[in-house]
């Protein structure tokens, strides 16, 4: 299948984007705790498929590289492993730390990609952790060795499985399946072209937790069987890069007697076969050529902003300590790192500008679809949000999720060590920064969208 295009032929007249692709394999060699389920505390007992990292090199000339992407099948990464990591690619390969924009598709079926979390998410391995490093470096290495002139296409599509997770129940909690809830089917489509026009690689972007499946089992989820599945489409070998967006409040609709309920391979691989067609169909009309940005505009900026946090006492802590399960362990491990009492928290937002009408946004966060929403619309769709990017804070929901409850504002901080549940005006506070760093004004608030 060859994508089509709406507007003329590449040109060597045009300023010229370069980029380089390698992927590293980032499987588990030995069995090691997996991260993102707390009830799933066993090492693996199979890889049902294998991870990967795909590593991207944008430059503005032969050589140079201005923006470094890198997609890895991970629940996150671990703040103290981007801060190692980067800090080697700078070292070792020259990109410097700030230009570096490390991305997780989120799925829960791999190894925990740090040592700073609850042992209660899944264990940080050191060994696996190394392995990962090592693996992604010499990827990066790769892929700036193999940079060659491209442009860029782009195309949306939908794809109908994913389905909000919060659902108001009549005993005032909130979780379950709401088909009325917010969402984003939005499948949004980047195609890098070789002069030729053959494609050099492909990124797909969607919003939803890949958590198809719960088993003690390696896995990509259905983000590495979409890959799979595209490799019919688009040939094997071409590079194919997931980016994952702001599905903190968003499920798979994988749903039994109006609950969730996790699937198998089946559903994993059937899934996976509805987004690989919902791109293929993307492909299959003419995409949209962007135009290369001028002298010095592929770059990477990255904008903090301390979000407000609502913080136990010493006291408190003191009688949650023996506490079964991970209030206890939340408890034990603030009162013995009492630097992690603090009332605020640093959101960090990495701004990534790769093309004319392509930006893309991450947050060191899991972030609710609304937020999603906001950058998207801010942008008319010229930007693309990006959490799971260069760190971890946790969930970062809104104001009506934070009156509501629920495990994504009250329950979900303790494994990640935050010293508390956010306060009221987070939400401004994200509205605001994100308005800052896309230069557009902000609305007064977002919705309920309920």
């Amino acid at each position: 299948m060859t994508a089509t295009s709406e507007t003329t032929p590449f040109s060597r007249t045009q300023a010229e984007l370069y980029v380089g692709t390698a992927t590293a394999d980032i499987t588990p060699t030995a069995p090691v705790p997996l991260a993102g389920f707390a009830v799933r505390l066993e090492p693996w007992e199979k890889v049902r498929a294998p991870l990967s990292a795909q590593v991207f090199a944008f430059g503005e000339a032969a050589g140079t590289c201005e923006a470094l992407l890198i997609c890895a099948d991970l629940l996150w990464w671990g703040p103290d492993t981007v801060a190692d990591l980067t800090r080697r690619i700078e070292t070792e390969h020259g990109v410097p730390q700030g230009s570096v924009v490390l991305h997780a598709s989120h799925t829960h079926c791999a190894p925990q990609p740090g040592l700073t979390f609850s042992p209660l998410l899944g264990s940080g391995d050191p060994a696996y952790v190394a392995r990962l490093t090592d693996s992604v470096l010499a990827a990066v290495g790769a892929a700036l060795a193999g940079m060659e002139p491209v442009y860029v296409e782009r195309g949306t599509g939908t794809c109908g499985f994913g389905i909000n997770r919060r659902r108001a129940n009549p005993d005032g909690t909130y979780g379950g399946p709401n088909p009325d809830g917010p969402n984003d089917p939005e499948v949004g489509v980047l195609r890098l072209a070789r002069p030729d026009g053959s494609t050099r690689a492909l990124l797909v972007h969607y919003t939803c937790h890949p958590v198809v499946s719960a088993d003690p089992q390696v896995s990509p989820d259905y983000p590495g069987a979409m890959r799979s599945a595209l490799e019919h489409t688009v040939g094997a070998g071409v590079p194919i890069a997931f980016l994952q967006g702001c599905c903190g409040d968003i499920n798979p609709n994988v749903v039994r007697d109006g609950e969730f309920h996790r699937g198998g391979d089946e559903e994993i691989e059937a899934i996976g076969r509805q987004l690989a067609a919902a791109v293929a169909a993307v492909l299959d009309r003419p995409l949209r050529r962007l135009p290369p940005l001028p002298p010095g505009g592929v770059a990477v900026r990255t904008h903090t902003v301390n979000l407000p946090l609502q913080v136990p006492s010493r006291d408190e802590l003191a009688r949650r300590r023996e506490a079964p399960g991970i209030d206890g362990d939340w408890a034990r491990r603030l009162l013995a790192e009492p630097g992690r009492l603090v009332d605020q928290v640093q959101l960090r937002l990495t701004r990534a500008d790769l093309a004319g009408g392509l930006t893309l946004v991450g947050f060191d966060a899991e972030v609710s679809v609304a937020y999603g929403h906001h950058v998207k619309r801010r942008t008319s769709g010229a930007a693309l949000p990006i959490p799971y990017t260069n760190g971890m804070i946790g969930y970062v929901v809104t104001a009506a999720q934070l009156r509501e409850g629920g495990y994504e504002p009250d329950q979900s901080y303790p494994y990640v060590y935050r010293a508390g549940r956010f306060a009221p005006a987070v939400q401004d506070r994200v509205l605001t920064a994100l308005d800052e760093v896309l230069g557009e004004p902000a609305p007064a608030q977002i919705g309920d969208q309920r």
